[in-house]
């Protein structure tokens, strides 16, 4: 048995050997590469090399326009207004201011026509301030005014009641503008704290013959302190009357009231007392030429 198995083991071998060498001394050309594999696995990294120099700086890029501005947006809306601050302390007071000018100032004339030169009348106002300095002029246009009475500055000064009357020879100013003069002027009185008043006056060639003293006048007895009723006729239609007593406050006149004579030349008018007891001497004064006087009498209080 063991050298039957022997026997072919050695025709094996020879077998073998005859056909390696048939391989090797029949071996043809190379075949063609064979289909790459797939890649291997990646290997470890590496210790981190040098570092390099440092590369060169870029050139800059060129800018570009600027673009259009845009368009502005809506407002918004209103904030919701905050909470009212405390009220500040009271400021000082200020200096106390100049006293009002008059609004009632009032001239009256003697007489409505009155001769350029040699006629005399007299001027009385009311309603200024009490004392106030006061000019009066004749205003024939914008740049000639002539001072009453040819003088310089104030004339007189109102009363404690505001009031005042003046008596004048002529009207004055030089002969120069006695041409001018003539015609339907105004009588100004112009009071240093600011009070003003004016009345209407013709001024003629030659003096004007006064009305005849026909006008009367009367008043009711009365008491310290009580009203005064004054009555008055024979004035001219429409006239405006001033009525005066006389010489009652230091020699000055005191302006009682004043009124219009209606159709028939009379008037009624009433009037504060400021008087004391006693007799007076009244007078109504018309601004077209009529006067007329009467007694006043006042009583002591009761």
């Amino acid at each position: 048995m063991r050298k039957r198995i022997a026997g072919k083991g050695i025709i094996v071998a020879l077998l073998s050997s005859v056909f390696v060498f048939a391989l090797i001394a029949c071996q043809g050309p190379p075949g063609l590469p064979g289909i790459s594999g797939f890649p291997g696995n990646a290997g470890n990294l590496g210790a981190q090399g040098i570092q390099g120099p440092p590369g060169h700086p870029g050139f800059a890029g060129v800018s570009g326009e600027p673009g259009l501005p845009g368009s502005p947006g809506n407002p918004g809306n209103p904030g919701n207004p905050g909470p009212p601050g405390a009220t500040g302390p009271t400021g000082p007071g200020g200096a106390d201011g100049q006293d009002a000018v008059s609004p009632q100032a009032r001239v009256i004339v003697s007489k409505a026509a009155i001769a350029a030169t040699g006629d005399s009348f007299s001027v009385w106002g009311s309603g200024f301030q009490a004392g106030e300095p006061v000019t009066l002029t004749l205003v024939v246009d914008q740049k000639l005014q002539i001072i009453l009475g040819a003088t310089r500055g104030a004339q007189l000064s109102a009363n404690e009641a505001g009031a005042f009357a003046m008596d004048f020879d002529e009207i004055g100013g030089k002969g120069s503008t006695a041409a001018r003069v003539p015609g339907l002027r105004s009588i100004l009185a112009t009071g240093l704290h600011g009070s003003r008043a004016s009345a209407p006056v013709r001024i003629v060639d030659n003096p004007v013959a006064e009305t005849s003293v026909d006008s009367s006048l009367a008043a009711s007895a009365t008491a310290v302190g009580e009203t005064i009723q004054i009555w008055g006729a024979g004035f001219k239609a429409g006239e405006a009357v001033t009525v005066l007593a006389i010489g009652v406050s230091g020699g000055n006149d005191r302006i009682l009231s004043g009124g219009i004579s209606n159709d028939s030349g009379a008037f009624a008018v009433d009037s504060a007392n400021p008087l004391s007891a006693g007799v007076y001497t009244m007078k109504a004064i018309g601004n077209r030429g009529s006067s007329a006087t009467a007694p006043l009498v006042i009583a002591e209080a009761k």
